[in-house]
């Protein structure tokens, strides 16, 4: 089964100012945030930790519109990390999402 990661399913739910507010608060570029959703770079955990931050940020704001992205998602380092792992339980794996087709393909 085909999957994406959280942090393409957050952007093709953000607009594009939530996109760019979100690079900004954690000191990226939205062009770096394409790479990460599309698995092209990993995240430092400098960044991770920004983006996991920021993210909670609008999350709450949006009323959980958005999803929370965490460090774990996006930095390999931190999913390895005992700490993580206990802090974030069952969070602390790599959180993907089917790619859902037409409804047709669905209920066929």
């Amino acid at each position: 089964m085909k999957t994406i990661s959280i942090v393409k399913h957050w952007m093709s739910l953000a607009t594009v100012e939530e996109q760019q507010l979100l690079a900004e608060r954690a000191g990226t570029s939205r062009g770096y945030l394409y790479q990460l959703s599309g698995g092209h770079r990993q995240a430092s955990a400098e960044l991770g930790a920004a983006i996991e931050r920021e993210s909670k940020v609008m999350a709450k704001a949006s009323k959980g519109r958005l999803p929370v992205i965490y460090r774990t998602d996006i930095v390999a380092a931190c999913r390895a990390c005992d700490f993580a792992q206990r802090c974030l339980g069952e969070r602390a794996v790599v959180s993907e999402f089917p790619i859902v087709g037409k409804i047709e393909e669905i209920s066929a």
